[in-house]
């Protein structure tokens, strides 16, 4: 028995197109990171060694020094005047490094804030 014997014509009997799936937009994807560890215990021991030298260095320089800046004059021992240092060199750093921080992060998320906005443009055309 055939098509024709029934009555149906092959040609005259559409085929329904098959529908494509729908393509939706993946999600962007974030990396996450991944902390090993926080460096407390080496943080710890450079702290110790930094503590040990800078007592054998306040032992050994206990000498009289005499400042003078502009119209002061004062004498102190050398150990202030190398700690006095050291402080405003560690302050001047980290305000620096404050600055630093705050523009690459602003720049980091100018950057993120353009790549969304690409991706929306995207998927609206």
């Amino acid at each position: 028995m055939t098509n024709t014997d029934i009555g149906v014509d092959r040609e005259a009997v559409p085929i329904p197109p098959i529908p494509e799936p729908e393509t939706k937009p993946t999600p962007a994807v974030t990396r996450e990171r991944v902390f090993v560890g926080t460096g407390l215990f080496w943080g710890l021991v450079v702290g110790v060694l930094a503590a040990i030298a800078v007592l054998i260095l306040a032992a050994q320089n206990t000498a009289s020094t005499t400042i003078a800046f502009l119209g002061w004059e004062f004498s102190t021992p050398l150990i202030v005047v190398i700690l006095g240092t050291l402080l405003a060199g560690v302050i001047f750093d980290e305000l620096f490094g404050l600055v630093y921080r705050a523009r690459r992060r602003r720049t980091m998320s100018d950057r993120d804030q353009l790549k969304r906005i690409d991706r929306s443009a995207a998927n609206v055309q």
